[in-house]
């Protein structure tokens, strides 16, 4: 269980801080990506309106928020063409680039004359450019097309940079995480085993006085004859005897880490499990009817599938309407086995569900005797399942209640 935790542990910190680290550095990123896109786009529309980049020392403060400066116009490669609206190369002016020829620029500007949008970005042998376009007065159009290699050549190393820094990030966290972890689960870890402790010592010393109660009791029917009082003393002495059995079995039950899977024929136990109870079901009125397929199997402990349709079905005819019926199914889906234990429960609705497999936990909150239970046996075979690594489910179609099991 300690192994147990302390893995789930691990796993949920380092899920959740590969979450963060995922927005945060998608955000960064994103943020870089665009406002390296806007100063490229600031540019071409800085060179669109005036028809160079030149810039004079008395505009340097007026486009400093463009980030353009006198030197801006020794670092920045474009090229400027007007296209005819038949798409015909008017004029070009290749003076500010040198990547490409003067026989390249129809098949350069492509991209950028048949494109619908007024600006964007696109390849051309291996670089990356970014294209700016006007309409004119005539209808003919002014294309400027800028090399931005640069500018998102740092982009991507940036986005290299940080996906390097959020693996090692991940690394370094889940090397930490595996020298704290023992320290981080070791209070919830001494809880349960004291807890566990408490039950097994507090069960043996209520057996105790119970054999004593229960032999004082024997004398007095002996000497006296059976009473209402003595019975009902036996009653109850059998009651908690059994509760104590069923706290040791729970608390137990989960520490269980040496045990070995078996293939498991489960289409013969469920029907012994409906044979021992169908007898108990019909003396109460009520009607137990079942649909097993034959011959399926599973990798499990065989005693405790035994157990777990027991308590699921002796469970649904407990608690069943009176004259009701209780139906068991199991058949296979897929790869899986599916148990389907429902029956009639009128009082169903308006019940919380999700409260079903919690210890102690009964439905009808008087705890009423007339129907025997202590509210552990659905948490037992909750444990059982997650025990076969299985699914378990408890939902409500008026007036049925349905238990489902996946295995």
């Amino acid at each position: 269980m300690f192994r147990k935790l302390r893995l789930k542990f691990i796993g949920i910190s380092t899920l959740s801080m590969l979450i963060v680290l995922m927005i945060v550095l998608g955000l960064v990123n994103l943020i870089t990506y665009k406002n390296a896109v806007d100063d490229v786009f600031n540019t071409l529309e800085f060179i669109a309106k005036r028809g160079n980049i030149e810039l004079k020392k008395s505009e340097i403060q007026a486009f400093k928020d463009k980030e353009i400066t006198i030197e801006t116009q020794y670092e920045v490669r474009y090229v400027t063409v007007n296209v005819s609206t038949d798409g015909e190369v008017i004029q070009y002016d290749v003076e500010h680039i040198a990547a490409i020829n003067e026989s390249d620029i129809a098949d350069f500007i492509l991209h950028a004359y048949k494109s619908s949008r007024s600006k964007g970005i696109f390849e051309y042998n291996f670089l990356t450019y970014a294209f700016y376009k006007t309409k004119e007065s005539d209808g003919s159009f002014k294309i400027i097309v800028m090399d931005c290699t640069r500018n998102l050549a740092y982009v991507r190393y940036f986005v290299n940079f940080s996906f390097y820094v959020g693996a090692l990030s991940i690394l370094l966290l889940m090397f930490l995480l595996s020298v704290f972890a023992r320290k981080a689960v070791q209070p919830y870890v001494r809880n349960i085993e004291a807890q566990k402790r408490f039950i097994t010592n507090a069960s043996h010393e209520l057996k105790t006085p119970l054999a004593v109660i229960s032999a004082n009791t024997e004398v007095i029917e002996m000497t006296s004859g059976k009473s209402e009082w003595t019975e009902s003393t036996v009653n109850q002495v059998k009651r908690m005897s059994d509760l104590i059995s069923q706290l040791v079995v729970l608390s137990k039950l989960e520490e269980r880490e040496d045990i070995v899977f078996t293939d498991v024929n489960i289409s013969e136990e469920a029907k012994s499990v409906v044979s021992s109870l169908k007898t108990v079901a019909e003396t109460q009125g009520k009607n137990l009817q079942y649909n097993i397929a034959e011959d399926l199997h599973v990798s499990a402990d065989k005693n405790g599938i035994h157990e777990l349709i027991n308590i699921l079905l002796d469970n649904a005819v407990k608690y069943c309407d009176e004259e009701g019926s209780i139906i068991l199914d199991l058949r296979q889906k897929g790869r899986n086995t599916v148990l389907t234990v429902s029956n009639d429960y009128r009082d169903g609705e308006g019940v919380d569900y999700s409260k079903f497999f919690d210890r102690f936990y009964r439905a009808d909150e008087s705890h009423n005797n007339k129907k025997e239970g202590f509210g552990i046996g659905l948490s037992m075979a909750e444990s059982l399942v997650r025990m076969f690594k299985g699914k378990i489910n408890v939902s409500y179609k008026k007036p049925r209640i349905i238990f489902t099991v996946v295995l």
